[in-house]
């Protein structure tokens, strides 16, 4: 009888440091696990480049062909292509092998059925894991095995979306991929757009030895914005390490916010097209305003890929963008893609004739704190102080994430995480001035009921 510890379920994937809290054991019964719920194929199956990512893989696909359900084996992929499949071709599911930014020593795996609907911890990974410490016999039939190679229509499909006609050749245009898997996209790209890529990391190395392939981290810009500074370069573009997240730098070596990127991305598929633009719960008031200014229906939603998928096909909504970095576009099958993004990024300042450091003043009209973690002995409890302090005062509530509280001239979203005893605070302010006030106001009331900044 299995027994292992499944803490490595988390609400949006499964995820641990190998080989103490997964190894390949762990991914054949996990294997095992996906098909017994799935208990249809073919089922995608594709993995990042990290070091124990094949034999992971291997080990998962024995699993689920054990258990009868046949396997496509799609190789080495990023999870951009991994989403594209899903909704390009007849799969049952998809399961992709990564740990996405995570250091070299985490692994893990995302999940969704066809069409791009993402398992998570309210849909589908609780009856995964469920299975996993269970003994059940082998299917009396075992699954086939036959692999598919999508690189080159993932690049047509690109090709499809973005127009590179629209871009200008003299656009010069760093990208760092952090060694991860979004490398070989950019490098097929060289060829192909009409303007400059300056490379830096194109090479997928599981080992990540330039840096860690997590573009939150101011940490590991450095590279980008001294290759920006270095070569003069319109724009850098740093990737995550599966290629779903994407962070601009501009000409400047000024990070750009997923806030302000979304506005820019909003604001150019409404001149086509008017439709809803969906945006998470921390993005700042800016995209709102550019989306009614012109003539569009923002939707304000739960941070995290899967709600959003979810309430792009509800809505038929065009584009939806993340202060992490995730753009979701509807013409992707409503899933995120770091090299769609970074291209239509080129076209947008193409079309603008503006320097990334001119929008980025021109988008940056409120102030922002960013997200400032508090460490506190229980969540709710600490939320309810929030409430009981600021409820009076706040123009409005909302509970549509964590909560966030309105006022006539700042408002402030608190969160808590999934799987830390932490609360994540982000402020935005009609002022610096206002922003340092009230930071220190709602900042007061969390370290006097035991909350410990981080």
């Amino acid at each position: 009888m299995p027994n292992f510890d499944l803490s490595s379920f988390h609400d949006y994937d499964v995820r641990g440091i190998y080989p103490t809290a997964i190894d390949e054991d762990f991914f054949y019964h996990l294997g095992k696990s996906f098909a017994l719920y799935f208990k249809n194929g073919p089922i995608g199956v594709g993995h990042d480049t990290r070091v124990h990512s094949p034999a992971l893989a291997k080990a998962f696909i024995e699993g689920m062909t054990d258990y009868g359900v046949d396997v496509v084996d799609l190789g080495n992929i990023s999870t951009e292509m991994h989403n594209y499949s899903l909704g390009k071709h007849p799969f049952f599911a998809n399961v992709m092998i990564t740990a996405s930014h995570n250091p070299p020593e985490y692994n893990g795996v995302k999940s969704a059925l066809h069409g791009v609907i993402p398992l998570h911890g309210g849909f589908g990974l609780p009856e995964v894991k469920a299975f996993m410490n269970q003994d059940i016999p082998k299917a009396q039939k075992k699954g086939t095995i036959t692999r598919m190679d999508i690189f080159d229509e993932w690049i047509a499909h690109v090709q499809s979306v973005v127009d590179m006609n629209r871009m200008s050749k003299s656009m010069k245009v760093v990208v760092d991929a952090g060694n991860g898997m979004g490398g070989p996209a950019w490098e097929r790209m060289r060829s192909l757009v009409p303007f400059e890529i300056v490379p830096l990391y194109l090479e997928p190395d599981g080992t990540f030895p330039n840096h860690v392939a997590d573009p939150s981290k101011d940490v590991n810009l450095r590279d980008l914005i001294a290759k920006v500074k270095e070569t003069g370069a319109d724009l850098g573009i740093a990737l995550d390490g599966d290629a779903d997240r994407a962070v601009f730098v501009d000409d400047q070596g000024v990070k750009l916010s997923g806030t302000v990127a979304t506005a820019l991305f909003a604001e150019h598929f409404l001149a086509v097209e008017k439709g809803t633009i969906l945006y998470d719960a921390t993005v700042g008031q800016i995209v709102k305003d550019v989306v009614e200014q012109v003539g569009g229906t923002p939707v304000r939603t739960r941070v995290g890929h899967s709600f959003i998928k979810t309430l792009m096909r509800e809505k038929h909504a065009i584009f939806a963008g993340e202060e992490s970095g995730h753009y979701y576009f509807a013409k992707n099958y409503n899933a995120e893609s770091s090299l769609m993004a970074g291209l239509l990024m080129v076209e947008i300042l193409t079309e603008k004739g503006k320097k990334l450091s001119e929008l980025r003043k021109e988008y940056d009209r409120y102030a922002r704190s960013g997200e400032t973690n508090f460490q506190v002995p229980d969540s709710a409890a600490m939320i309810a102080k929030l409430r009981e302090s600021f409820e009076g005062k706040a123009r409005s509530i909302d509970e549509i994430d964590g909560i966030t509280f309105w006022f006539e001239d700042f408002w402030f979203i608190v969160r808590p995480s999934k799987t830390e005893p932490l609360l994540r605070l982000f402020m935005e302010a009609n002022s610096p001035e206002l922003l340092e006030t009230h930071m220190r106001e709602v900042v007061s009331v969390l370290k006097a009921n035991g909350a410990t900044q981080k």
